[in-house]
């Protein structure tokens, strides 16, 4: 049996769960979703600025995407106002996803 690194099946999971529910959100979401995935972890004003928005039009995204337990805190840096801000990541434990 051939050798796989270790975290290998759980990243493969990881990435048809996201084909899968990327199916199901708005243009934005996706768009949102997917830098987060690319670029983890990351502030709001990182991820506007990765789509050429304003964080003012990423903040409800992710938090929709939090709220649909896709996404989840990853802890804080200081930005380069010298103001805190939150760093996102995908969620690392998804066992389900429920859409209505």
């Amino acid at each position: 049996m051939k050798q796989v690194r270790e975290g290998y099946y759980s990243e493969q999971i990881r990435n048809e769960v996201f084909k899968e529910v990327s199916k199901q959100l708005g243009t934005l979401q996706y768009d949102v979703l997917n830098i987060i995935r690319q670029h983890e972890p990351i502030t709001n004003e990182e991820i506007a600025n990765k789509l050429g928005k304003f964080p003012h039009e990423v903040t409800p995204r992710v938090l929709e995407l939090r709220q649909l337990d896709l996404v989840e805190f990853a802890g804080k840096k200081t930005g380069k106002s010298g103001r805190k801000a939150s760093l996102w990541q995908l969620k690392t434990s998804q066992t389900t996803l429920n859409f209505n």
